[in-house]
């Protein structure tokens, strides 16, 4: 009996429930920020300067996110990217003396997006999950570079909020004591425009961001 009841509590630990209804996924990543950038003309009093444009680099950071399983596959997750540096360097203005590649404004990203996730196999060791969402993002701190003011003479500059599309998809490995490892890809629509006074007129750029951001890290249910 005894062997029995063993063999019959390792079947009922094999076949427990990995996620369910009620649970919060609680995840933290690595991630890389990987713009699929495309930029407008910079324009300068509303007139494009042929050949001119922006380019944004990828950045690194870590991510938050919060999830609750309000059925046993569905769930509501929130992103809290901690904030993401990033340089925008400039294009086609070695006219006047800015190479290209040249650093001329640096921002943080902060780009909370709230996610209705599906999970597929919230019963498995193996739990591949995807969602569709709404991005916010916001930018801070943002400052022009040294040659930025030094040579084009710019000041005042402003960066427009953004909202977007988003999705996701990833997968939770179990682990033990309710922790998991994960990867996790998500694509987010950012769009904005940035604006700064220069010397010889107001500039503006418009900017598709559009990152795909890989991540990597653990997961605990509780």
């Amino acid at each position: 009996m005894k062997k029995v009841l063993t063999t019959a509590l390792a079947i009922m630990s094999m076949n427990a429930m990995a996620v369910e209804q009620g649970d919060w996924l609680l995840h933290v990543r690595a991630i890389n920020v990987a713009p699929n950038d495309d930029s407008s003309l910079i324009r300068v009093d509303g007139a494009g300067v042929a050949g001119t444009g922006v380019r944004v680099d990828e950045g690194m950071s870590l991510d938050i996110s919060l999830g609750y399983m309000f059925t046993d596959n569905w769930a509501v997750e929130l992103l809290a990217d901690l904030s993401s540096p990033h340089s925008v360097s400039a294009q086609g203005l070695s006219g006047l003396s800015v190479p290209d590649g040249t650093d001329v404004v640096d921002t943080n990203v902060l780009p909370p997006t709230l996610f209705l996730q599906y999970q597929f196999n919230p019963t498995g060791k193996v739990r591949p999950y995807a969602g569709v969402g709404l991005n916010y993002t916001l930018f801070f701190n943002d400052e022009l570079t040294g040659p930025a003011k030094s040579v084009l003479g710019a000041q005042n500059l402003d960066i427009d909020s953004s909202f977007g599309a988003a999705a996701q998809f990833g997968i939770d490995w179990e682990l033990q004591n309710n922790w998991s490892f994960n990867i996790d890809v998500k694509y987010i629509q950012i769009d904005t425009e940035a604006t700064f006074d220069t010397a010889i007129g107001r500039a503006s750029v418009d900017v598709d961001i559009n990152p795909t951001v890989f991540g990597i890290g653990f997961g605990k249910t509780f």
